[in-house]
Order: structure tokens, then C-alpha cells, then sequence
């Protein structure tokens, strides 16, 4: 993300993305076979019966060793209606990762389609928004994700970084203040960094 301001440390980056990492509404039928073999089409490949409960639990594990095979199962659980919004947002940050953006943002949309305070999704199409230049796009999902989860620290830090992007150097102090308040100490000493310069700044 391009920088308005020089600053005297090394250049900040935006904390990383937000997985889901549970499943919101459990649903008794995401762990029957019967209901699986009656929704997948005839001519889908064979792919065997998730190990982890559901084919949403089993994207997620998959995902987490980083296994390519993650993306089959996040549509898998899709297309048989176990945790959709949460299988969407999780595709979203993979393609993130992957570099297509614009797929990231389709996922992600999806999700919010289905549940529009999504947390996580707010907040990852942020730092996809963030990645892209668009600023202002960026700012709207930040500040929705730090008013859906208000304790949740990154949202603020990246919101900050954007807001020193647009000059908005009194809104990003208060900001990085909360992440501050928020974050374990251990992660406080580029933030107060930022704070002490954008305070010279805003003088």
C-alpha cells in the first residue's frame, strides 16, 4: 500500500487476514451421508466423506496444513449447505493469498450476500480493498468489522494505516490507539512508533 507519510521506522504493514475458524450454525445434517450422496451431482468426481464431521470442518483442517485440496472442500460444503457464509469467506482469503484478488472479492461478497455483518468477511475485504489502492472501499470495511467486533484489535491497526494513507492523521491516532488498548503489549512497539510520528504530524 503506497504511503503518504515518510515515517522514521521501517514502513508498516497491515496485519494479515481473519479465517473462520468455527462453524456458526450447526446444523444436524451437515454430518448425514444420506443427505450428502442425494445433493452431489451424478457426474461429480468421487471425493471421500470428510474425516472432521462435515465437509466444511474438513476444508477447514485442510486449510490449516495447507493443503490445496481446501478449495474443494469449502465448495463441497457449499453446494451442500453446511456453514455457506463462513465456506465463502474462507475461499476468499484463499484466493487472497493466491493473488486473484477479484475472485477474493467475489467470495467474499458472497458471504456478505448471506450474512451481512459477516465479521471476518468485513474485515478481510479491507485488507483486500487495502492491497488494491482502494482506500476509501478499505476504510468502509474496516470500520464495519470494528463495529461488529468492537475487541477485536487488527481491525483498528489497518483502519489506522488507511486512514494515514488518506491524511487523515487525527482519525488514524485514535485509531492505533485502540489497537493499543486492545493488543497484547508484545505487539504495541511499531504502533506507538506510528503514534509518536502522527502526533508531530498533526500538530
Amino acid at each position: 500500500m503506497t504511503k503518504v507519510v515518510q515515517f522514521p521506522v521501517s514502513p508498516p504493514e497491515k496485519l494479515g487476514p481473519k479465517k473462520v475458524r468455527r462453524r456458526r450454525k450447526p446444523n444436524p445434517e451437515d454430518y448425514g451421508q444420506l443427505n450428502i450422496f442425494d445433493q452431489l451431482p451424478d457426474k461429480t468426481p468421487v471425493v471421500s466423506l470428510p474425516k472432521a464431521g462435515s465437509f466444511f470442518e474438513e476444508a477447514l483442517q485442510l486449510d490449516e496444513d495447507g493443503n490445496a485440496d481446501a478449495e474443494k472442500y469449502y465448495l463441497l460444503a457449499i453446494e451442500n449447505d453446511q456453514s455457506i457464509e463462513d465456506a465463502y469467506c474462507n475461499l476468499g482469503i484463499l484466493k487472497s493469498s493466491q493473488g486473484d484478488l477479484s475472485k477474493a472479492i467475489d467470495y467474499l461478497t458472497q458471504c456478505l450476500k448471506k450474512n451481512p455483518r459477516h465479521f471476518e468477511a468485513h474485515y478481510n475485504l479491507g485488507n483486500v480493498y487495502s492491497d488494491l489502492g482502494n482506500l476509501e472501499l478499505a476504510k468502509v470495511h474496516y470500520e464495519l468489522s470494528t463495529q461488529i467486533e468492537p475487541e477485536y484489535p487488527n481491525g483498528y491497526y489497518n483502519l489506522g494505516l488507511v486512514l494515514i494513507s488518506l491524511k487523515k492523521y487525527k482519525d488514524a491516532i485514535q485509531s492505533i490507539n485502540k489497537f493499543v488498548e486492545l493488543a497484547p503489549s508484545t505487539e504495541h512497539q511499531v504502533a506507538n512508533e506510528l503514534i509518536k510520528t502522527l502526533n508531530s504530524i498533526a500538530k
